[in-house]
């Protein structure tokens, strides 16, 4: 599993191709194809490649020379003057013959440790009526991250509500105050 930011994944393409190394296929094609069929979609779509050019991070994980998951962080912009940063989370999917396997809290399990302590971690999930990724929604739980059920957005796919992780170096953060609480409650 690596998370690399857009000029590490740029360097470390350049160096599988000069050495040869990628069997004639690009991982940007790889990861582009995984994401793609990740989501049911056909054709392939420019996913790295946008995030390229948006200077984001690009997460993957490669199982027997395969893309078996990939995922996308980009940090906000103007963000000056604030505690905290905030980061987007996006196109996090498994290849399906991957699944069940825990790769989608690996992948995210990542992001948070590369990015967690310091930002504001934020993504949106499918939550429309029967049609709702379950799946996706228990990963994230599983990873600290909380259903905002007022904020949503109408979606291709339809509703999407939005889902945080919040930063957990500060003393006070939530998850620190829990800690707490739930050790003097076991004294007791």
């Amino acid at each position: 599993m690596v998370i690399l930011s857009s000029e590490e994944f740029r360097e470390q393409e350049n160096n599988l191709i000069q050495m040869g190394t990628l069997g004639g296929e690009r991982l940007i094609n790889k990861i582009n194809l995984q994401s793609t069929r990740g989501f049911g979609h056909d054709g392939m779509n420019p996913t790295v490649e946008t995030s390229l050019n948006n200077n984001e991070y690009i997460g993957y994980l490669m199982i027997n020379d395969r893309v078996a998951a990939s995922g996308f962080g980009k940090i906000d912009d103007d963000q000056e003057g604030n505690k905290y940063k905030t980061m987007y989370l996006h196109s996090i999917s498994v290849s399906e013959e991957f699944r069940g396997q825990g790769l989608c809290k690996q992948i995210t399990d990542e992001f948070i440790k590369k990015f967690g302590k310091n930002h504001i971690l934020y993504l949106t999930v499918r939550t429309e009526t029967g049609n709702e990724n379950v799946v996706g929604i228990k990963c994230y739980e599983k990873n600290g991250f909380i259903m905002l059920p007022q904020v949503y957005r109408d979606h291709y796919d339809g509703k999407n509500n939005a889902m945080i992780r919040l930063p957990t170096n500060s003393k006070n953060s939530i998850r620190s105050r829990r800690r707490r609480k739930n050790t003097r409650n076991k004294r007791k």
